[in-house]
């Protein structure tokens, strides 16, 4: 599966979980702070993996490029 795949899937995801939330319609504020709740997670993971998995040994970090020609 590629990015754009992976991605779709998760905004679709995040979608259904914030149309799904009774919440959200109690009052203008509330559907204004779910949905900007539920961007934020959103934008988290798409960088996350646009990013890709980052090593965990610090000296591997010092060397890591990444590659953004994909």
């Amino acid at each position: 599966m590629d990015f754009k795949q992976q991605a779709t899937s998760l905004f679709e995801k995040y979608l259904s979980e914030w149309e799904s939330n009774p919440k959200r319609m109690e009052s203008g504020y509330d559907y204004e702070s779910t949905y900007a709740e539920m961007m934020h997670k959103l934008e988290q993971e798409v960088l996350q993996l646009s990013v890709g998995e980052i090593p965990k040994d610090k000296n591997v970090k010092k060397n890591f490029r990444l590659d953004l020609e994909k």
